[in-house]
């Protein structure tokens, strides 16, 4: 063979290996799946939050770690007010995520879109056991009976509560339940025009008082409301009680934080927000405050609790790798440790909740007079109830709310609970 056919020969053999790797890379990134994320920016419970997409990004690092021919990408920028305009602009051109955070808010309606697939069969099949999770947060990512996502953060309502200015007036500051009827009772004791003291903000109001005393205001069915029912006028009788003791006044959270207030209801998030660093000057208490939970007769769920979940879209063609990484975020207890360590709200697995870690980390919200410990924290999770889902469910509590309270200022919500029924009711025909 002469010089120069060894070179022609070099030459097409280099030629050859380079179209093989050529060939190999190529196939090798067809191969790789992009999986895609719905997410917004911002906190989901309206606090300050610098780092947005830390617990998404480090999921993302993880799931990519477990799963390298794999890609997971989501779009930056959609805030919280907007991100349901976004997902149902996506849904209409086909373009859904495979899988999508959902705001409580948000919830229904996307459900009742057929938005969010069956997750029973994947339970089934991975024996996920959902009494992992407490029983409001399961019930509260059902839409008629079938479980189309699964809980990932909680942010329960607490009452917060001015442990000196009960003691000043020699009345309890400790409850192993504290009632409806206990609880106005305080608020009347405290109330004082000479001192300027009140029971209550304005933010605790006829809908938490419905609940203290298990009042179901909507059908099972979600297509009647009912409001002439005792434990519904025992609420309203409570509403009027307070603002009777108070003399009508405008309670704000500037004067509970002045100590001229016994009770503030306040979700978690706000109370990890606002008594850690930096946030806690805004509101740094000059006398004793504990927290506990809300009011309620024995027995009775009365705590609210909003919720952000996990949904594989109906239409995802990665309905497999959508439900591993949902598995990841939902189901990991050491990923819900990261949120319940970085989250200003709550982890949902029970084992989290009640570990000697999540005590820890409350521990830095305390002091020795100001307490929320991990099993207070349990107990409060426990009374979760859970707000119906119906499609229209936000709406229809906006108007309820606007024309009771309306009614409560006037001091005739009695006379016009025939009215409002019948109003609300014509809304949902």
């Amino acid at each position: 063979m002469t010089t120069r056919n060894k070179y022609y020969l070099i030459f097409f053999i280099a030629i050859i290996a380079a179209s093989l790797a050529t060939g190999v890379f190529s196939h090798y990134h067809q191969q790789k799946q992009v999986l895609t994320l719905g997410v917004y920016t911002g906190s989901s419970w309206d606090v300050p939050n610098g780092k947005p997409y830390q617990m998404i990004d480090y999921a993302i690092k993880e799931f990519e770690k477990k799963h390298p021919n794999v890609e997971v990408k989501y779009e930056t920028g959609v805030t919280k007010n907007d991100y349901l305009n976004w997902l149902s602009g996506k849904i209409v051109s086909g373009k859904m995520p495979d899988l999508v955070l959902v705001p409580d808010s948000a919830f229904s309606t996307l459900a009742s879109e057929g938005a969010f697939m069956d997750l029973n069969p994947f339970l089934i099949r991975d024996d996920i056991q959902l009494s992992d999770y407490y029983p409001s947060l399961v019930k509260a990512t059902q839409y008629y009976g079938k479980q189309v996502a699964l809980p990932y953060e909680a942010n329960p309502e607490l009452l917060l509560y001015n442990k000196s200015l009960l003691a000043k007036k020699g009345l309890p500051t400790s409850w192993k339940q504290l009632t409806p009827d206990e609880f106005g009772y305080l608020c009347s004791k405290i109330s004082s025009s000479k001192e300027h003291t009140f029971g209550t903000t304005a933010d605790y109001d006829w809908y938490q008082a419905a609940l203290s005393y298990g009042a179901q205001i909507l059908s099972d069915g979600g297509n009647e409301v009912n409001l002439n029912t005792p434990k519904f006028l025992k609420a309203l009788k409570l509403m009027q009680q307070i603002d009777n003791a108070s003399q009508n006044t405008n309670v704000t959270n500037d004067m509970f934080d002045r100590g001229k207030v016994a009770f503030e209801p306040m979700t978690l998030a706000q109370y990890r927000t606002y008594t850690s660093y930096p946030y806690h000057v805004t509101r740094s208490f000059n006398f004793k405050v504990n927290c506990r939970q809300m009011p309620a007769e024995k027995g009775v769920n009365s705590t609210i609790i909003e919720n952000t979940s996990w949904a594989i879209s109906s239409a995802s063609h990665h309905s497999v790798l959508a439900w591993e990484f949902l598995k990841l975020v939902c189901c990991n207890p050491k990923m819900q440790q990261r949120v319940m360590t970085y989250s200003s709200a709550s982890a949902v697995l029970k084992q989290v909740v009640r570990s000697a870690a999540t005590n820890k980390i409350l521990h830095q919200y305390s002091s020795d007079q100001q307490t929320l410990t991990n099993k207070k924290l349990d107990q409060i999770l426990a009374s979760g109830h859970t707000h119906p889902r119906i499609r229209n469910y936000s709406q229809l509590y906006s108007g309820l709310d606007y024309m009771l309270t309306e009614a409560l200022a006037h001091g005739d919500s009695d006379a016009e609970l025939d009215e409002i029924q019948s109003a609300v009711n014509n809304l949902l025909k």
